[in-house]
């Protein structure tokens, strides 16, 4: 655990994005060895299968990691007042609601995911196979629900070292049974790509069980035994308060993901292959971002627990100056090389070259994407630190909604550039979502939030 109201900023941005970094590069990679498994061993429709199936994944849990959001800002500016009495009862409070808001997002995914796949056309070929996959990621996400929710409490307890631990833990795991249930070995039959997910499910399970093992040893506050089980409505109201906004963000970006590929899908299924590549890739060269932008939320939650402003301000400008720094690597790197990234995920032959081109096409465009995500990700972790997300949630309808799907029709349909004219739309909103950001951020109505109530800390 570690207190950011004190010390230098720059090394404690550094210090603590790396393990997040690494953490998240770890947590992003099963999903990215599952598809490089799938695409090597079943081929370009089973990673078409995946791909149809990945916004309604990330859909669905939206209002989880909404609630982790919170839990984490709650923590972190608790941790900052080093008012522990307080904590171990957001520690009760969080987790028990967040509970029951998984299960009951998991039994409504369970029940639509028909028509979830037939919402986001997934073509008739591989829907079978987008099916299964799905189903079985949705039961078990209680699973990774836990493994998150322990993550995200570490991290406001600056704890980023321990969340390294647990991810290097689960992506073994993903490695080693992935394969095999794909395949099959001993008395287990092929699973095919339902084989990847049930592979997923079993690592969250050993996972989230060694993992809090572990921590009993070395985390005082980890133990449910020693958290404060007395209800208190403010402390829940605050979860739902700024994890409900969090979490209808989420929701309005996964949406716009699900409404692109709509009309990704319109292109067939090669372009369906190519563009589930490019999530994946894309999802790898974000991480970097996304977790400066998680660091930011803890160091500047911290702060502004001790109402320490002025750290705030230092904790936004080293984490944009490092952010671009990542940002320009992974922009020179996808311009410049795509097809040779790309085909990390398909054995060499005719058909998949053809999905390689269209991946070459996404990046000719999308790889001036990153610099947009560096500036991005850490504002909204500052403002989010606040707990002020209603602000965030506005700010990512107006960038998805408002710009993003409207053009992206437009150019794709009536001004015919197909798919490129997607890519073309996903860029150009996001540079506008800069502006947009950058704009609420000066404008500091974000400094006035109080989530904590005028509480006295207590020990």
């Amino acid at each position: 655990m570690k207190d950011f109201t004190e010390g230098n900023i720059a090394r404690q941005v550094i210090d603590f994005s790396l393990p997040i970094m690494l953490g998240n590069v770890l947590m992003s990679i099963y999903g990215i060895i599952n598809m490089i498994w799938v695409g090597r061993l079943l081929g370009h429709t089973a990673v078409a299968a995946v791909a149809a199936s990945l916004p309604i994944i990330l859909l669905m849990p939206a209002f989880l990691i909404g609630l982790g959001m919170a839990t984490n800002v709650l923590i972190a500016q608790a941790f900052g007042r080093k008012d522990t009495a307080l904590l171990r009862k957001i520690l009760a409070n969080s987790f028990f609601t967040s509970t029951l808001v998984c299960l009951a997002v998991s039994l409504t995914a369970l029940l639509l995911r028909r028509q979830l796949l037939a919402f986001v056309e997934t073509p008739k070929e591989i829907e079978a196979m987008a099916l299964s996959y799905l189903t079985i990621m949705m039961a078990s996400l209680i699973f990774q629900f836990f493994i998150n929710w322990m993550n995200g409490m570490l991290r406001g307890l600056g704890d980023a070292k321990t969340v390294l631990k647990i991810l290097v833990m689960l992506t073994f795991f993903n490695i080693t049974f992935v394969p095999l249930l794909i395949i099959g070995f001993g008395p287990i039959p092929p699973l095919g790509v339902a084989g990847a997910a049930w592979g997923s499910a079993l690592a969250a399970v050993v996972t989230g069980i060694i993992g809090y093992i572990y921590l009993l040893q070395y985390n005082p506050f980890v133990n449910l035994r020693t958290w404060d089980y007395s209800l208190d409505w403010h402390i829940i109201r605050q979860v739902f308060v700024i994890g409900i906004p969090a979490s209808l963000q989420m929701l309005v970006v996964s949406l716009a993901g699900v409404f692109i590929l709509v009309l990704v899908n319109r292109h067939g299924a090669t372009v369906t292959a190519a563009f589930g590549i490019g999530m994946q890739i894309d999802m790898l060269a974000s991480i970097p971002f996304m977790s400066i932008g998680m660091a930011a939320t803890s160091i500047a939650g911290q702060n502004m627990g001790a109402q320490r402003l002025d750290r705030v301000f230092e904790t936004l400008r080293i984490s944009v100056f490092f952010a671009l720094g990542i940002a320009l690597l992974c922009t020179t790197v996808l311009f410049f090389f795509p097809q040779q990234v790309g085909a990390l995920f398909l054995k060499a032959s005719a058909e998949n070259a053809a999905v390689l081109d269209v991946v070459r096409g996404y990046y000719r465009w999308m790889a001036f994407i990153f610099p947009c995500f560096a500036i991005i990700f850490v504002i909204q972790g500052v403002l989010r630190s606040a707990g002020d997300t209603v602000a965030l949630l506005v700010l990512s309808f107006l960038a998805m909604f408002v710009i993003r799907i409207p053009l992206a029709y437009f150019l794709s349909g009536p001004m015919d550039l197909r798919e490129d004219g997607i890519w073309i739309a996903m860029l150009t909103s996001s540079t506008l979502a800069v502006g947009l950001n950058w704009l609420y951020y000066k404008g500091g109505r974000w400094k006035k939030k109080r989530i904590l109530g005028d509480r006295k800390p207590q020990t």
